[in-house]
């Protein structure tokens, strides 16, 4: 036991040197990096940077300034390393400033936003929210010269239940529970006619249409006309209004118009969280057609109030919750209903290409009247679950996954079924 106490003191002591010398050499990249960086001569302080690494691979300074090395140099390398520095220390408004300048360069304008407005909070009053401050000014002057913006989606979708009608309206006899394919385009444009540093009005109109391969009858397409004002009444509150009146045809018949308006209040409590508080009325006019010819028994009004709680973890992770209460009232009353839906979300963000969401809600629905279909009060609980996987492709064009799933657990069985959806989209953005 003897021998085996003296051996590991003498490795012991062999190695206090070896360490020591290891921090050395850290520290002297480290400095050399830093001296270099301040000349401006970014390759020779990338190579000291790397080599601290080399030291210590995990370390934080030298992660983040190889990051902001990188960024000098306008190499795309430095996304990675600024993202592994802001997962060390999310609270950092260095790492969030370099990260808003490598978006600013690439003119991704949301992200970059969103994380000089995180430096900014983070350190108010330093030299990283007086250079933020600048970068934002110029984002805003950017955005002057261009008001408008497109959006566009062309994709397919696997429905394995088609024939279900918006708000589990009544099937065709004979032609329900049917599975399809559908090619699906969607174009909107917006227009801010408005705009200053705390007031925005924005008008919008969008185009959505299905083509189904064998059940055309059921093609969809929809209009919507929109009018969408903000106005920041401090940094931590936004107030917004919208209205919308939308209009839709199924197959070649129409099937409604509604008239939608709302308010909601934007609630910015700081380190990651917000809430937002809303309200909507909604008037639907239902339309008879052949394959629903009791559709205007729904015609009437929807009024809903909810909260949605919003908690971020730097800028890759966001989670969300939130309750809503809405009333539906009718013409016929054993199609109104109280509904109570509790939500939850998250959004991961592991890369700065690659978004995943994952989306669940709970939805509980009293009816009022007697069902003609069964003789008793209508009873449905809404289960529905949702993945997306979207992938940047370029900074105007991305790849979106998505796979949808809905069970509508009811005591009447016309509206007791499965609905499962997967789609593949290609966006772009102009």
């Amino acid at each position: 036991m003897k021998i085996i106490r003296h051996f590991l003191t003498l490795v012991f002591i062999l190695a206090l040197p070896i360490s020591g010398a290891a921090q050395g050499m850290y520290e002297q990249h480290i400095s050399s990096g830093l001296s270099n960086l301040e000349k401006k001569d970014y390759k020779a302080a990338e190579e000291a940077f790397r080599a601290a690494l080399k030291e210590s691979p995990d370390d934080y300074k030298a992660t983040l300034y190889l990051g902001i090395v990188l960024n000098r140099e306008g190499d795309k390398e430095s996304q990675s390393y600024l993202k592994k520095a802001l997962l060390m220390n999310p609270q950092d408004p260095q790492t969030n400033l370099q990260l808003g300048i490598y978006y600013y360069n690439r003119s991704v304008y949301p992200e970059a936003k969103d994380y000089f407005e995180t430096a900014i909070e983070l350190a108010p009053n330093s030299e990283y929210s007086v250079e933020a401050s600048k970068y934002l000014q110029k984002m805003t002057k950017t955005a002057a010269e261009k008001p408008w913006r497109v959006d566009a989606a062309a994709g397919m979708q696997y429905d394995s239940n088609v024939i279900l009608g918006p708000d589990n309206a009544p099937l065709p006899e004979g032609i329900s529970r049917k599975a399809d394919w559908s090619g699906v385009l969607y174009l909107k444009g917006q227009y801010d006619f408005l705009s200053s540093q705390v007031f925005k009005s924005t008008v919008s109109y969008s185009v959505y249409q299905s083509l189904h391969t064998k059940l055309s009858d059921f093609n969809i397409s929809q209009h919507v006309a929109g009018l969408d004002t903000s106005f920041e009444l401090s940094k931590q509150l936004m107030l917004r209004g919208a209205y919308a009146f939308e209009y839709v045809w199924v197959g070649s018949d129409r099937y409604d118009y509604a008239h939608t308006v709302g308010p909601s209040l934007t609630i910015n409590e700081g380190m990651g969280f917000s809430s937002d508080v809303y309200y909507s009325y909604r008037w639907t006019r239902f339309i008879n057609a052949d394959l629903f010819q009791d559709n205007s028994d729904r015609t009437g009004s929807n009024n809903l109030v909810g909260i949605t709680q919003h908690i971020s973890v730097g800028k890759m992770v966001e989670a969300r919750f939130g309750y809503a209460f809405d009333k539906d009232s009718t013409r016929k009353d054993f199609w109104a209903y109280d509904g109570n839906r509790g939500f939850a979300g998250l959004t991961v963000k592991p890369v700065q290409t690659l978004s995943v969401d994952l989306y669940g809600e709970y939805y509980d629905r009293d009816y009022s009247g007697i069902s003609p279909l069964s003789g008793t009060v209508r009873h449905d609980i809404i289960h529905t679950y949702s993945l997306t996987l979207a992938n940047k492709l370029s900074e105007r064009c991305s790849l979106v996954l998505g796979q949808f799933y809905v069970r509508n657990k009811s005591n009447i069985d016309e509206f007791d079924y499965k609905r499962a959806i997967t789609s593949i989209f290609i966006t772009m953005r102009f």
